[in-house]
């Protein structure tokens, strides 16, 4: 969702302001882009709740008196610049890109936010886990070195949105007494759309034990890496110049609405969208922290050249270590997304709309690539070989033991030759 937000000429400059504007702005955001929601994909758009009006929502983003501090020198109060930090420029929050409001008057643009798979995706790379110490370690000791302004700010949010106690009304609120805790939340969610854990679940479980629904889609991998399998032979076959076409449209429509009809059965009503919403909001929020040499990746000395290696060296300044496969997670969250999200918009239900995954050469075909790519690097399991059956052959009966034959009775001499001894 986040990531939806600061998309614009200028992407970095809009995720400094996101990082240090107030909670309360950041909650209005989060409350209008659900508004606005478009995510017909995701299902959001049936969901009955009800996000905060705009008579709430649009004063709060327009305005800058939740960014600038005040001098209360004299009679009147100055505006102080905001803590932004050096070379960026404001922005607020109505103007962000993803919002895109026109003064006067709220945002009535329509908002969008990935699919689940990319939050499961992007918390694989162990990556709120790490945050959460980090921020540990700066409330209960001085083993790090003090943030600058901007990147406290930004400490701030994270521990008011993302690690505390969610405001009840919410519209991305999704824990309460009655669950475990919003982590075993997600979990859940997971597991009961996409039939697995997180590669680290098996370390975090003791401390957030979850529930695994029967009706959880189960096959979901088998059934994604078959279709992958598939819409690989198409790419490859594009480029045949001789040889068979082994390509079969009718297979990969047919794997891609059984996956369409796994995520609708979940999502009837509108069912998990806000556990949706809420978790991949999380892990977008976090994803740009590391997208770049943030404020927050600066103070924990970890300036890197790439998401992967500033996530393993701010773990490293907390004890931890980053998953060793993070970099085709990172690279594989965005474009998993939106391949499931076309899935779901039932794009290739039919034989004659599967050809567009492979043929011709399109962003929509270069995305399906990258998938199988990026999936390949991240789990082990190669989308590009075939499957090799192993059929049984039919077992023969076992053949009769041979039965030595009795030797004749003048032949037992006991000679080892079995000749009988000469008559003297």
């Amino acid at each position: 969702m986040f990531r939806q937000l600061v998309a614009g000429p200028n992407p970095f400059n809009n995720i400094n302001n996101l990082f240090v504007y107030h909670p309360l702005q950041i909650s209005a955001i989060v409350e209008t882009v659900w508004l606005n929601r478009n995510n017909k994909l995701n299902s959001g758009a049936t969901s009955p709740f009800m996000p905060w009006s705009p008579d709430i929502s649009y004063p709060i983003l327009s305005s800058t008196n939740f960014i600038s501090g005040y001098s209360w020198v004299g009679s009147t109060a100055t505006v102080l610049n905001p803590f932004l930090p050096v070379g960026a420029t404001l922005v607020t929050p109505l103007m962000q890109p993803g919002l895109a409001g026109v003064n006067p008057g709220p945002p009535t643009q329509p908002t969008y936010w990935d699919h689940l798979i990319y939050a499961y995706v992007i918390e694989n790379t162990r990556i709120f886990e790490i945050f959460r110490k980090v921020l540990e370690t700066y409330m209960f000791s001085e083993d790090l070195e003090t943030p600058t302004p901007p990147s406290q700010l930004f400490w701030r949010n994270l521990e008011f949105l993302i690690f505390g106690d969610a405001m009840p009304s919410m519209l991305w609120t999704t824990s309460s007494r009655s669950r475990r805790d919003e982590v075993s939340n997600r979990l859940t969610t997971y597991y009961s759309m996409f039939g697995i854990d997180l590669a680290h679940a098996p370390e975090i479980v003791g401390q957030h034990p979850y529930l695994k629904s029967a009706s959880a889609n189960r096959d979901f991998i088998q059934t994604f890496e078959a279709f992958g399998r598939e819409v690989w032979r198409g790419i490859v076959n594009v480029s045949n110049t001789s040889g068979p076409k082994d390509t079969d449209q009718t297979v990969i429509s047919t794997l891609a609405r059984r996956m369409y009809d796994m995520m609708a059965t979940r999502r009837l009503n509108g069912n998990l969208s806000r556990e949706e919403f809420r978790a991949v909001a999380v892990m977008s929020f976090l994803h740009l922290a590391v997208l770049y040499d943030s404020p927050a990746v600066v103070d924990l000395k970890a300036s890197a050249s790439s998401p992967e290696m500033r996530l393993q060296k701010i773990a490293e300044r907390v004890g931890m270590k980053a998953h060793p496969k993070s970099k085709p997670f990172f690279d594989l969250a965005a474009p998993f997304s939106k391949l499931m999200q076309q899935i779901e918009s039932g794009a290739y239900n039919k034989p004659a709309l599967a050809q567009a995954l492979y043929y011709p050469v399109s962003s929509i075909s270069e995305n399906a690539e990258k998938v199988i790519d990026q999936y390949t690097l991240a789990t082990g399991r190669d989308l590009k070989s075939q499957t090799v059956s192993v059929v049984p052959h039919p077992k023969s009966p076992a053949l009769p033991a041979l039965k030595r034959p009795t030797p004749h009775p003048q032949l037992t001499s006991g000679r080892t030759n079995g000749q009988a001894a000469p008559k003297q």
